[in-house]
């Protein structure tokens, strides 16, 4: 078995096809400087490895309606989705992972370190209890949507970031209760209530994910987040 929990096999929220997702990270420690030691929440189609799904629309499952799915990028312009699909995604589709046990502290694993909710894919595609309790089952979390326009999903705002890519998006999701996390350009200035993600390069890596964790929703009090595209 590889390390790492099963903790959701099952249908999509989003559009009801067959999904699963995965914890890692649980016994080892991560190596990626820009999110520091967190455990990674992989969410993807149960039909189609990763790269064949983000070709033939399968990936809706999973990522829904993001401007930067593969398909939809071709339209909205948008550039497409970062992760390498080819990489980590399509390994851990083909590797079997053990099913969380079930316990006093649910059926999600029990971490002493963040959880980054969707490293691959829309944590909205899950019921929100079973996100809710991993979050719950750890020190931390991040995460982010772009489905905040769906009503369905409000629940979310407590838990992710609304992932916007203009000003008016920004406002938008705002207006509805969302806190931000906006793609800019170098051009582009901050937007009042909004910081630079202290992460980035633009502020020359004060932190990293795992100690910072301001990409957590409403359950933190504090300002919008916005990163320079890259």
């Amino acid at each position: 078995m590889a390390n790492g929990n099963t903790i959701y096999a099952g249908l999509s929220k989003l559009n009801g096809q067959p999904v699963k997702a995965i914890v890692t990270g649980t016994n080892t420690t991560s190596k990626n400087t820009k999110t520091g030691d967190m455990a990674q929440m992989w969410i993807m189609s149960s039909v189609e490895r990763p790269t064949d799904a983000a070709k033939s629309g399968a990936d809706a499952s999973v990522c829904g309606e993001c401007p930067h799915r593969p398909l939809l990028a071709k339209t909205t312009g948008k550039k497409p989705c970062y992760v390498n699909l080819g990489q980590a995604p399509n390994g851990i589709f083909k590797a079997k992972y053990a099913p969380a046990l079930s316990s006093s502290h649910g059926t999600t694993p029990l971490l002493d370190k963040p959880v980054r909710l969707g490293a691959y894919g829309e944590p909205t595609a899950l019921p929100f209890e079973l996100v809710q309790e991993a979050v719950d089952n750890a020190t931390g979390h991040t995460g982010y949507t772009h489905q905040w326009r769906d009503a369905r999903f409000a629940s979310f705002a407590k838990l992710c970031m609304a992932s916007v890519d203009s000003e008016s998006e920004a406002s938008e999701a705002q207006d509805n209760g969302w806190r931000t996390f906006r793609v800019r350009s170098k051009e582009d200035a901050l937007m009042p209530g909004e910081i630079n993600c202290p992460a980035s390069k633009e502020s020359g890596y004060l932190t990293n994910c795992a100690d910072c964790q301001l990409c957590s929703g409403t359950t933190r009090k504090a300002k919008n987040i916005s990163i320079i595209e890259h």
